[in-house]
């Protein structure tokens, strides 16, 4: 096809997507973003005040099912030993779930460690699992009526108050989002694609070791090193070499199939426009355009953001772990902290900023429970008292303590000179504000996410809020909808689907028809007929 004209607004993930499939195949793009660096959530900063100690909007995983995410790597250049995929990923981390009194518990089995990991009894392992298989042997009814219900509220029916309190805390750490708001077919997926996945990805030798493999209930990877450093200037400096033209500081302020307006009032003409902002942005820019999916942004938007606010601890000493890559989730945290330190994955190399030996990098995930300390909410507290209550319910969680004393020579984690606690520079407290707002999947807004697709033939939405295969806000999610947008323009694009195995895929079916029918759900109806034919016979 010819080569068209595209403007990109927004220079996140989903919007570097959509460029460089785009750029690749010979069309002349021109990203503007508002800020003066791309990444988006996803990004990475080394600031002065904080002696150029590498910080980040939140710190992220990448799981089995990430397929376009890695596919999209192995295409970006790292160094003369190879891609990003080859060079810049980690082996799997391992997470653990540390209660305040008990002991730690580990994702080290797959799917076998989930009942001692959430302090699930029989009963309790039993029930869990299938709340989770009808929520899997669904689609209709899940998209309808799971995406409504809340996850944890359902499941706390169903399990022990230790298994119920364990089970919801990696909701925040693992689905991105917080269990009082996520919904059911949102938990339901989520653990699908992690459980089920296909195929498994392969990964080159390094440092560690050989060769490896990352596949169905494995581990999740991070970079190795400060995602702005090790992936997203990597990635402009490609997409530049291929001609993409970017504007830092230049964000939309309006759009219409006829032309946008930016916040300098400067006019961008193209043949296609790409909307890959935040929704909330998109919601004021795309304001009067009559469209059925741009007409989702309001519901969509409807209940705020989500507030996750990223934080890190910098110690003066370095601080060994009993285990490789060791991610912490703190089960009785009323803010759902969750922590990571860097330099178990990060090259020895690597800048952790002046005098800091040791860097924690976490985040709170809950912003709507009140701390112990001062009783009041995330949103509420101001800077001093979250960054207080991090440290009482860190330094206060037994099981982390044990850990840190198994390899630190009996050393309680209190022993290590903490040099400075540090929160993501965008934050503002008082209440809690960022000029970025983040969405994320609800049972508010399951049903508003809008296609790429508009009514306007030159005009294309596309980041996680959108609708995909991925289907939780998430780094899968954004690629996905990146290369979805794209293939709009050029359907040379190729986007890998989410696996789905045909067993699933009929049960699903017939669970449609039960539905439709007002039935209850398929298992429910085999269950109660196994259960009549024995109390008869």
């Amino acid at each position: 096809m010819s080569a068209q004209t595209i403007a990109i607004f927004g220079a996140g993930i989903a919007g570097l997507s959509a460029a460089h499939e785009l750029a690749r195949r010979g069309h002349q793009v021109q990203v503007y973003e508002t800020r003066c660096e791309p990444g988006g959530f996803f990004r990475s900063a080394r600031r002065p005040e904080h002696d150029h100690m590498p910080s980040e909007y939140s710190w992220h995983g990448m799981g089995p099912w990430y397929h376009n995410t890695f596919d999209i790597m192995r295409e970006i250049p790292f160094s003369s030993e190879g891609s990003v995929y080859d060079c810049a990923l980690s082996r799997p981390i391992e997470f653990g779930i540390f209660p305040d009194q008990q002991k730690a518990q580990f994702y080290d089995r797959g799917w076998r460690s989930i009942p001692s990991m959430f302090a699930m009894q029989g009963a309790d392992f039993l029930r869990w699992s299938y709340l989770m298989l009808k929520t899997w042997t669904s689609e209709e009814r899940s998209k309808q009526r799971y995406a409504l219900q809340n996850a944890a509220e359902r499941w706390d029916r169903l399990l022990s108050p230790a298994a119920r309190k364990a089970w919801r805390s990696c909701f925040g750490p693992w689905i991105g989002s917080d269990w009082t708001i996520v919904s059911l077919h949102t938990a339901g997926e989520f653990f699908r694609k992690q459980l089920m996945t296909s195929p498994t990805h392969l990964h080159p030798a390094d440092a560690e070791g050989p060769a490896w493999k990352q596949g169905a209930g494995d581990g999740w990877l991070l970079l190795k090193g400060p995602s702005s450093e090790v992936w997203f200037r990597p990635w402009v400096n490609y997409l530049e070499t291929l001609g993409v033209r970017f504007h830092w500081q230049h964000g939309l302020q309006r759009l219409t199939p006829q032309g946008a307006t930016l916040h300098d009032g400067a006019q961008v003409r193209a043949d296609h426009y790409v909307v890959a902002v935040d929704p909330f942005t998109a919601c004021q820019a795309l304001a009067g355009i009559a469209d059925p999916e741009i007409a989702k942004f309001v519901p969509l938007t409807a209940h705020g953001p989500h507030c996750q606010v990223s934080f890190r601890l910098a110690f003066r000493q370095p601080i060994a772990f009993p285990r490789e890559r060791t991610a912490v989730v703190l089960a009785d945290s009323e803010f759902n902290l969750t922590l990571f330190a860097q330099e178990q994955v990060w090259p020895p190399q690597t800048d952790l900023g002046r005098d800091v030996q040791s860097l924690w990098t976490g985040t709170a995930c809950i912003a709507t429970r009140p701390g112990r300390l001062y009783g009041k909410t995330l949103q509420d507290c101001s800077r001093q008292e979250f960054e207080q209550e991090i440290l009482e319910q860190v330094l206060n969680c037994r099981a982390l303590d044990q850990l840190i004393r198994q390899a630190n020579g009996g050393r309680s984690l209190r022993d290590f000179p903490l040099l400075r606690v540090e929160v993501w520079h965008e934050w503002q407290f008082g209440p809690l504000r960022s000029p970025q707002p983040k969405w994320v999947n609800t049972s508010h807004n399951q049903p508003y996410l809008p296609r790429q697709k508009t009514s306007y033939p030159n005009l294309h939405l596309v980041g996680a809020h959108t609708r995909t295969q991925a289907d939780v806000w998430s780094i899968e999610a954004a690629v996905e909808s990146g290369r979805r947008g794209a293939q709009l323009i050029d359907p040379r694009v190729r986007v890998l689907a989410q696996h789905c195995p045909s067993w699933l895929r009929t049960v699903r079916q017939l669970d449609n028809l039960c539905y439709r029918a007002r039935l209850p759900h398929l298992l429910d109806l085999a269950l109660s007929t196994v259960l009549i034919g024995m109390f008869v016979s």
